[in-house]
């Protein structure tokens, strides 16, 4: 099955075509890591938008026309995290935009490419 979703671990796994299985797998790792190797990402090939979370919960998107502007913000739990990448997965990029935009300590930032 062809996703277009890519993962990439801060220890050096990538995985092609992640399935949301894929997600679950790279979310326990992370919990079971040590604090030096504690993040993943996960990108789609086509619309180049990036999820990536932190073993701390901190949950960031990145987006726009050059991958130029991030919201970040902090989760409560897994089951969270697990909810927007499920938004990410089923492609409703703007629904998870606006769900991280409504939460409290969300912060945006602009780079200037």
């Amino acid at each position: 099955m062809t996703t277009n979703i890519w993962i990439e671990k801060c220890w050096g796994e990538s995985v092609e075509n992640a399935t949301f299985d894929d997600i679950k797998s790279s979310i326990e790792e992370t919990i079971r890591m040590d604090e030096e190797h504690r993040a993943f990402w996960v990108g789609h090939m086509e619309n180049e938008f990036v999820l990536e979370v932190h073993k701390n919960l901190d949950l960031f998107f990145v987006y726009g026309e050059n991958q130029d502007e991030q919201i970040q913000t902090k989760l409560d739990n897994w089951e969270d995290v697990k909810h927007f990448f499920k938004l990410f997965f089923d492609n409703e990029f703007e629904k998870l935009k606006t769900e991280i935009e409504l939460r409290l300590f969300t912060y945006k930032k602009l780079t200037n490419g």
